[in-house]
């Protein structure tokens, strides 16, 4: 088996995707009032919200415990994407790198994860995939109507 890996998920959502794109964009610091069983905490550590190369972290549950990831993201208005490198935290722990890309075009959301183990005995990051999953399917609800 390898080390290195990519899954991605595809979700048709009900409400319009430039919503979402914008909501992680320049509003992330509200995802823990929309999705507050999932994310505890937002921090922006330097540079600003809407930019790229800003640093923030989280504070999220995963498998029942707070975990911590400290990101450093890139936007893309054009493409509506947004790819966070994650450079501490929870998931370097269990892997060399790892980026999580959000990419939205019309109602249509797919998040990309890439990733390379530390070692094989490490599992692929499935549980992760499914708390963003989770996530966004809870930012989504709350954008329905809007």
């Amino acid at each position: 088996m390898g080390l290195k890996g990519k899954l991605i998920a595809q979700i048709e959502m009900k409400c319009a995707g430039d919503l979402l794109h914008e909501h992680f964009k320049s509003n992330p610091h509200q995802t823990s009032t929309m999705s507050p069983h999932r994310v505890t905490n937002f921090t922006l550590h330097d540079g600003q919200l809407g930019k790229t190369n800003s640093v923030i972290s989280w504070k999220y549950i995963l498998g029942g415990k707070e975990r911590h990831a400290k990101q450093v993201f890139h936007i893309d208005d054009a493409q509506k994407s947004i790819t966070y490198n994650f450079i501490e935290g929870h998931m370097n722990e269990l892997y060399n790198s790892m980026t999580l890309t959000l990419t939205i075009k019309e109602n249509w959301i797919t998040w990309t994860i890439m990733y390379e183990k530390l070692n094989e005995n490490i599992p692929e990051p499935l549980d992760f995939m499914e708390f963003i999953i989770g996530l966004i399917k809870d930012i989504a609800t709350h954008h329905v109507g809007k």
